[in-house]
């Protein structure tokens, strides 16, 4: 369908511009999460403190995604993405330079609470991108859109180990909350648009109605709140695929993103060395997503889904037993495979998404998905990290991780044979007919 700019130009090159937006807030976002992990040692010595509060602090920023995300996509709805966006995103930027300027680890929780703001803007921007393309060329605009993660691990973790050194790690903050500051681009980048003036005007119409609604009669709240979240979608059972696959990529990746530095660290790794394990993993993922096109070419998202997933698992369950025998030599390659798993995994559960939810619901499809993805963010912030404090090595917390990255497409294959049931069922009636 085309795409109508309010001034009635087609802007079907725009849309790029739109995924060039995704691909910078996805560097910024995923470097930020990864380069608190680079500062999770020196955090922790300078407030005196146990990992598992460290970690938890650190998982906040996408945690607090679970309250930010359904705000986002209800503002957007009231008023625009792009705003929602650039908000979001300024909002973020605050928290992250009032994070270099406080005095305890409840205080940094705070900024973090702040700062994890540009989880919201994420989804939106992330639920805005599947509306601007059809589904063939959204598997094309999404991956140049992700490999903004593999940038993100791939050049961050080394700048804050870099700026960390030099100016120390309020320094470091600072200066990330500045460059954070750029992800506002993102929000400019997404105008204003719909498909025709006319449905612009009538969408507008709808939304002032049932606001009015809402706010002359109590009884009209269920209704404005369905109209608002999208709460239908939670009885999809193609979303709630995707809600528990979010939930246990989240935890594995989020754990990942944390500890990585830490655990090698622990095994003996000298600090720049342990933060180059995360650039490898961000080489991994950017080959990941790029070859998505072709991957897809040859299998089935679904497919796509369950092989990512099973070797993801297991580069994470071999991780502690590799860095006992070689050390930084031997998580070279985990970290390297993790990372590329994680590129086409997530790329086939979005493609699953906007392949099988209507149009007009998938930006808040995207934004409960991103609330699943902040649930498993802070578990495993909390969780890994107690489990090392409580045992003094990595080795169950990794093994958690893998298991927990296996068992998220469990639900996948039931909801799978339920669709090649109805799609049977069709063609057998078609026949008959």
């Amino acid at each position: 369908m085309e795409i109508v700019a309010m001034s009635g130009e087609t802007t079907d090159s725009w849309a790029w511009m739109v995924s060039l937006g995704t691909f910078i807030i996805m560097v910024l976002e995923t470097g930020l999460i990864k380069s608190l992990g680079v500062l999770l040692p020196v955090l922790q010595q300078q407030f005196t403190t146990k990992t598992w509060i460290v970690g938890l602090m650190i998982s906040l920023v996408p945690g607090i995604g679970a309250v930010t995300c359904p705000l986002a996509g209800a503002l957007s709805k009231q008023f625009s993405a792009r705003w929602t966006v650039m908000m979001f995103c300024i909002i973020s930027s605050v928290g992250l330079i009032a994070g270099s300027l406080v005095s305890s680890v409840y205080m940094l929780s705070i900024a973090c609470l702040f700062t994890g703001f540009v989880i919201g803007a994420e989804a939106i921007i992330s639920g805005e991108l599947a509306r601007y393309f059809d589904d063939k060329d959204f598997s094309k605009a999404n991956a140049f859109a992700r490999t903004g993660v593999s940038i993100g691990m791939t050049i961050m973790p080394l700048l804050t180990q870099f700026l960390n050194d030099v100016y120390g790690w309020r320094g470091a903050l600072l200066l990330l909350g500045a460059l954070n500051f750029h992800s506002v681009i993102s929000g400019v980048l997404l105008r204003p648009i719909s498909y025709t003036q006319q449905d612009a005007d009538q969408d507008y119409e709808e939304s002032v109605s049932v606001t009015a609604e809402g706010n002359t009669n109590k009884q009209q709240l269920p209704r404005t709140m369905f109209y608002y979240f999208d709460l239908e979608l939670l009885y999809n059972p193609i979303v709630l695929t995707r809600i528990v696959y979010s939930i246990g990529s989240a935890y594995s990746f989020i754990g990942w993103m944390i500890y990585l530095v830490p655990f090698a660290i622990d095994t003996g790794i000298s600090p720049y060395r342990a933060a180059s394990l995360a650039a490898i993993g961000g080489i991994g993922n950017l080959l990941g997503n790029a070859t998505f096109p072709l991957l897809k070419k040859k299998l089935s998202n679904e497919h796509i889904l369950y092989m990512t997933t099973f070797i993801g698992s297991l580069s994470l369950a071999v991780c502690p037993l590799l860095s006992s025998t070689s050390s930084y030599t031997g998580l070279i390659v985990p970290s390297f495979i993790f990372g590329y798993s994680r590129g086409p995994g997530i790329l086939a559960s979005h493609q699953i998404a906007k392949e099988n939810i209507e149009e007009d619901k998938i930006t808040n499809t995207f934004t409960w998905l991103f609330v699943a993805f902040s649930i498993g963010s802070v578990t495993s912030g909390f969780f890994s990290g107690w489990i090392y404090d409580q045992t003094g090595s990595y080795t169950v917390s990794f093994l958690i991780l893998g298991l927990v990255a296996l068992l998220s497409v469990g639900p996948q294959p039931f909801v799978d044979s339920k669709r090649l049931q109805t799609k049977s069922q069709y063609f057998r009636l078609s026949s008959e007919k």
